[in-house]
């Protein structure tokens, strides 16, 4: 984050854009940290804002108190963790998502969706997702078949709906530094959205030579769809870069862990990111591997196009070996 000394004046036009900036490091804070005790002078530290102004500015730049924020992300990371690892006890995702004992989760979680989490894990999710968001088992997603070669990693042919088959590789992604503007609310289907964090973030980075051929472009999604309400939904539109890089207003800095990732490419138009999603999540259950907790994401390719006319697209979808628990 750039530096400002106590004698520096920040003109008008640049003030909300310094307070996005701060109050979205203190959010890749507590992301970054779920697990552990997240205090309010931590969290403002980060921000650098005194702990007792913090709280306002939070609430004021994201529409919900810091308190709120922590247990509402929390508790749908355990949402997600109780489906996708249904080995795991409720007590064992109580605490990975910070929560110090069992019973102040489930009085979180019933609070929050209207049951308990063994009843969510049980089926009672469903009322609660909508049915439209639901990975279907459905004849067209799935394995088509299965390569394995000495000294190469393993590759799928996949099922992708009424998308044409593809190749999913697993392989081991890169840590990368990035920068982004982020988004907050809905945007599924909704081209406009990505185009303007996209095109602020490039009005931002090419005057300042940030975009070469060896550049990642990216869209990161920070939330489950089909668990968090769209008007809190967050996507950050991305582009690695050097480690020295500061932010700037309403372009902020984080860094994505690399490690054991499913990628698949695909060629799509604006209504087929869904198919393509639900493609590696139907791969998943025979695959051998489960979701990691790292931020999946899309990786975008400037200098390709595709001869549909379509975008080609590249999901990388962080997985590690299936364990029993």
């Amino acid at each position: 984050m750039s530096q400002r000394t106590s004698d520096d004046v920040v003109p008008n036009g640049e003030r909300r854009p310094v307070y996005v900036e701060r109050v979205n490091a203190a959010i890749d804070y507590i992301e970054a940290h779920l697990a552990d005790e997240i205090t309010l002078s931590d969290v403002a530290e980060v921000a650098h804002f005194s702990p007792f102004h913090f709280h306002r500015v939070f609430a004021a730049i994201t529409g919900e108190t810091l308190g709120h924020f922590i247990t509402r992300t929390r508790l749908e990371r355990a949402a997600s963790l109780l489906l996708q690892h249904p080995r795991r006890t409720v007590t064992e995702v109580a605490s990975e998502v910070g929560f110090p004992n069992p019973s102040s989760f489930s009085r979180a979680f019933r609070k929050l969706y209207a049951m308990s989490a063994t009843d969510w894990r049980r089926g009672g999710y469903q009322q609660h997702i909508r049915v439209d968001r639901l990975p279907h088992a459905d004849a067209r997603f799935g394995i088509l078949s299965r390569e394995s070669m000495p000294g190469r990693p393993p590759t799928w042919q996949i099922r992708c709906g009424d998308l044409p088959p593809t190749s999913l590789t697993v392989v081991n992604v890169p840590d990368l530094e990035v920068a982004y503007v982020r988004h907050t609310g809905s945007y599924q289907g909704q081209a406009e959205v990505f185009a303007d964090i996209f095109n602020r973030l490039m009005s931002w980075a090419e005057p300042r030579g940030l975009i070469t051929p060896e550049t990642w472009i990216l869209a990161v999604y920070h939330d489950n769809p089909s668990i968090t309400a769209d008007d809190l939904l967050r996507v950050s539109a991305c582009i690695s870069v050097p480690p020295e890089t500061a932010a700037m207003g309403d372009v902020g800095r984080m860094s994505l862990q690399g490690g054991t990732t499913a990628v698949a490419r695909f060629e799509l138009g604006d209504q087929d990111y869904g198919q393509a999603w639900q493609a590696i999540v139907a791969w998943l259950p025979d695959s051998g591997y489960e979701p990691d907790d790292r931020l999946p994401y899309e990786r975008y390719f400037a200098d390709q196009a595709a001869p549909s006319g379509k975008e080609i697209v590249e999901i990388h979808f962080p997985v590690r070996p299936l364990r029993i628990y």
